[in-house]
């Protein structure tokens, strides 16, 4: 009987392969050793800020694996830094090292042959999470599956050898790697190596081997050899570019590059737990997402302090209410997350504006990341194709996209998880949770750093109305219109955020 075309084939269960763990004989495992302290229980730590030392960090660990590669994405784009980033899992594999690559089936358009190209290697294995179905366009599967394919593996990490790992928010991508100028995301990543790297690789086995990942010749037609050539050719072609060769340069020039390849990157050392939300169970969570749930697991509460940074806020009507309770009882609490103007999904911002006022009388103070130009936006915003995007958030410029949380100048988060419903319910998410005086004390300064003339600064008019200041602005003037916004748009904000959409954002 003929397959519908919406439905996957029969589920074939794949080999199981775990981590190997006796790495320490491996050049970056004797480096580790080296340079690690005493204290067998701590991690060191290096935080990845820009986008070109996220992207040096993954190469230069790439070109160090002698044994293993696991890396996990939510978002793999068919680009530049997108194509050079396989070009460097592909040579890894010709020196012999087992690579293992996890991608979410939503965040690689465009890449079933190169995906499909890559498997054919002996030592690269691929597997998608949560695939569809129908190819293309990806889109017209959720009128099938809707329940299945609303979950995601929004987890990434980047593993060498059970040595170092980095997690974060990043995804791979130009906007996220800064190999373009404009339609950039303000991002953070942490490069880690010391005791959390094993728990990292267990937890990509447990993806790995889990039930939601097929191999991707279940859902890839095998490419014949003449593709196989041609996507190669391609690829040579991306990486042979006088863009690319100009890209190179720039990162080559980063003094972290030099410090990761001498091997005197300064780092932190702390005590890390991973916070590895893997698996959900749909339906298995009901009823209001309180604080405690949108703060990741292992967090303490505030009794003094919380910075929140979180390009997609949805505090929920709940978490607004104990935010609020926690302001009003001497708690300093700042959030950082994207105006209107400059978030790439609308929707988002129908689920954060209508708590603002609430926020603003409980005493949390609130920041938004300015689109630069400030140009109203349309009703497109809240298309989410890529053409839509590339005519909003792709023109104007930065948006913020960092994942990380700082609690009473002790314990940091930083890893994929927003502050929103969908992060506690249907994403799978991973991070770290840090333990460390010095790193807080420095997220924090980071935190002023980036709001200092930056950001539009939020607060109330004496009869409560929400206004905007914008900081970047000598002369700064209340305005009670919210700036980079159009009537209609702010219409459309204002009707869907009446609609029962919060456990979605």
């Amino acid at each position: 009987m003929k397959r519908l075309p919406f439905k996957l084939p029969p589920h074939r269960a794949a080999p199981a392969t775990h981590a190997d763990f006796d790495t320490g004989h491996t050049t970056l495992g004797q480096e580790v050793e080296r340079r690690s302290p005493d204290d067998d229980d701590l991690s060191g730590l290096k935080l990845l800020r820009e986008g070109k030392d996220a992207f040096a960090a993954r190469v230069l660990l790439a070109r160090s694996a002698e044994v293993t590669l696991d890396v996990q994405y939510y978002i793999w784009h068919d680009d530049l830094s997108g194509s050079l980033m396989l070009d460097e899992l592909e040579a890894a594999a010709d020196r012999g090292v087992r690579v293992r690559l996890i991608v979410d089936d939503v965040g690689t358009a465009r890449l079933d042959d190169r995906l499909a190209c890559l498997a054919t290697h002996a030592n690269i294995e691929v597997r998608i999470y949560n695939p569809c179905a129908i190819r293309w366009p990806k889109s017209v599967n959720y009128l099938f599956a809707f329940r299945r394919l609303n979950r995601r593996m929004h987890a990434k990490s980047f593993t060498v050898d059970s040595q170092a790992t980095i997690l974060g928010g990043r995804n791979i991508g130009d906007e996220y790697f800064a190999a373009r100028t404009k339609g950039l995301f303000a991002d953070l990543d942490v490069l880690a190596v010391g005791a959390i790297v094993p728990d990292v690789s267990k937890a990509f086995d447990g993806y790995w081997n889990g039930p939601d990942v097929r191999p991707v010749g279940d859902i890839v037609r095998h490419p014949k050899p003449s593709r196989v050539q041609k996507v190669k050719a391609a690829a040579a072609n991306l990486a042979g570019s006088e863009r690319a060769e100009r890209y190179r340069e720039a990162v080559q020039s980063r003094k972290l590059f030099g410090e990761l390849i001498d091997g005197t990157v300064t780092m932190t050392w702390a005590c890390v737990k991973l916070v590895n939300h893997d698996y959900i169970h749909s339906g298995s969570r009901t009823g209001p997402i309180d604080l405690r749930a949108l703060m990741p697991a292992c967090l303490d509460l505030p009794e003094r302090q919380l910075d929140v940074i979180s390009g997609y806020f949805v505090p929920t009507a709940q978490g607004t209410h104990e935010l609020a309770t926690l302001g009003q009882g001497g708690v300093a609490i700042r959030v950082l997350t994207n105006s209107f103007a400059a978030t790439d999904v609308g929707f988002v911002h129908t689920g954060y504006a209508p708590r603002r006022r609430a926020l603003l009388r409980g005493g949390v103070r609130l920041f938004e990341m300015p689109a630069p130009d400030d140009k109203p936006k349309t009703a497109r915003k809240f298309v989410r194709t890529r053409s839509a995007r590339a005519r909003s958030f792709r023109a104007d410029g930065r948006s913020l996209h960092a994942k990380a949380i700082v609690v009473d100048g002790r314990q940091v988060y930083i890893g994929s998880a927003n502050f929103d419903p969908r992060s506690v319910r249907l994403n799978t998410e991973m991070g770290f949770l840090i333990e460390s005086p010095p790193l807080a004390k420095a997220m924090t300064h980071s935190f002023d750093q980036d709001i200092e003339g930056n950001v539009y600064r939020l607060s109330l008019t004496e009869s409560g109305m929400t206004c905007w200041f914008d900081d970047r602005d000598d002369d700064t003037e209340c305005e009670t219109t919210e700036p980079g916004t159009s009537i209609i748009s702010r219409v459309i904000v204002a009707a869907l955020s009446k609609l029962p959409l919060e456990s979605y954002l």
